[in-house]
């Protein structure tokens, strides 16, 4: 609630609205110490989009590189660090190819390279040996700044994450410049079919 106080001269004396015969009307009697209502009015409706605007307006961030927050974009690409940081957060790992699974501890970094934003579409498939993988379709400008990701980032780890799932981390070899990228990792057919449902979903909204 903003109060609104206005203040006039001290030596002026207020003036009580009437009506047409000079009386003052019953209920609240309407005093104005030296500007018109008319005014007043105007002043609190500046008052008010003024107050609208600090709240709706937090701060900007980059379209491109967004720190992770209370909304987490379906699809991420992060870099993995190799220690602990005050930008970073530790996610787990689970490769299924191997009896027993392996888990391994990541140090993830908070801000997102790449979301659901540079792609154009998503598909489950199978790789040469059968297992499932996500094909993922960048757009025109998420193609080339996933090849500048890749260019900067060689011989550094790519984290992967779907829905909240770290599900690949690979070793950058080379730039990527294709507009594409595979994904395989710890999921089976049918997690593989509800991830990439949810991917095209988020590209929909």
């Amino acid at each position: 609630m903003v109060s609104l106080m206005i203040i006039g001269r001290q030596d002026a004396p207020p003036r009580v609205c009437k009506d047409a015969r000079g009386l003052r009307p019953s209920g609240e009697t309407l005093t104005v110490l030296g500007f018109q209502v008319q005014t007043m009015k105007r002043i609190i409706q500046i008052m008010a989009v003024c107050l609208v605007a600090v709240t709706l307006t937090p701060g900007c961030k980059s379209s491109q590189q967004r720190r992770v927050g209370a909304t987490r974009p379906v699809f991420q690409l992060r870099l993995v660090l190799e220690s602990p940081s005050a930008d970073s957060e530790q996610i787990a790992l689970t490769a299924k190819n191997g009896d027993p699974a392996r888990t391994e501890t990541l140090n993830v970094q908070k801000t997102v390279l790449l979301d659901q934003t540079a792609l154009r579409s998503a598909k489950s498939s199978t790789d040469a040996l059968g297992q499932p993988v996500i094909d993922i379709n960048f757009t025109d400008d998420g193609g080339k700044r996933f090849a500048e990701v890749t260019r900067q980032n060689i011989n550094r780890r790519l984290a992967i994450i779907i829905d909240g799932v770290l599900c690949q981390a690979p070793v950058i070899r080379t730039e990527i410049s294709a507009g594409k990228a595979q994904i395989s990792g710890s999921f089976g057919r049918q997690e593989a079919t509800e991830l990439v449902a949810k991917i095209n979903q988020s590209l929909r909204r």
